[in-house]
């Protein structure tokens, strides 16, 4: 690298390991994202993405963490914690379909997911839509965010020298109990739950393209037997 160059700032990103157990042990549900994409197209990741604007809400609209806290935890700033747990939330919900909040007294279920409403935000949260208010659809589908449901897991950081750098919070949750996952034909063209076990295999065969980040992952949670322990150990 040119020393007289000042690195690439690394962007705030956050990125989900959705996971449910199975008779074959712990399964995580990876995306396989558009060749086009401007960034590793091809590669089979977890649900996630750069932290935007849009991740800075009202208390109103979520509940389950200190933000304080998770600023101790994970080594930055309270507000900057929030939006890492907003972002993991919204990109899971525009990547992935899942959707981890609460509507009035009950979980979001399938029925929510199916209706025009938040099949319409999550089309606009792909299209990165700026004059459609994220934030004011939360409030009038009665919606908070459940930030509770995630634990963070690791934090990786692109080295000096790429030219596009990450500087990623991995979380872990359970899978919500009644959703379906599906991917967004944008961003991402296939979907799977898989063990991590299989995932490594595919990427050592040279059949899926796993990057680093993404692989030590997977690795670290082929170490446990179930979702639970996964999380209970992060």
């Amino acid at each position: 690298m040119d020393a007289s160059r000042a690195p690439v700032p690394a962007v705030d990103s956050s990125t989900v390991m959705v996971l449910r157990d199975t008779a074959a042990g712990i399964e995580v549900l990876m995306l396989e994202r558009h060749l086009d994409s401007d960034f590793v197209g091809g590669a089979f990741v977890f649900p996630g993405g750069k932290v935007d604007q849009v991740d800075v809400l009202d208390v109103e609209l979520w509940s389950g963490i200190d933000p304080s806290a998770e600023a101790d935890r994970m080594n930055t700033a309270p507000d900057v914690a929030l939006s890492l747990y907003v972002a993991a939330v919204r990109e899971t919900f525009e990547e992935g379909g899942l959707l981890y909040a609460r509507r009035g007294n009950r979980p979001v279920a399938e029925r929510d997911l199916d209706s025009d409403s938040f099949r319409a935000a999550r089309a606009r949260l792909n299209s990165r839509t700026e004059s459609w208010d994220w934030s004011e659809w939360l409030r009038t589908e009665n919606l908070v965010l459940d930030l509770g449901a995630l634990t963070w897991w690791s934090w990786w950081v692109t080295p000096e020298g790429i030219h596009r750098r990450f500087d990623t919070r991995f979380f872990a949750a359970l899978a919500p109990s009644d959703q379906t996952a599906a991917h967004d034909e944008v961003e991402t063209v296939h979907s799977t739950w898989t063990t991590p076990g299989r995932a490594l295999d595919a990427a050592a065969a040279g059949t899926a393209m796993v990057i680093l980040p993404t692989r030590k992952n997977l690795e670290q949670l082929r170490e446990h037997r179930t979702a639970r322990a996964a999380l209970e150990w992060a």
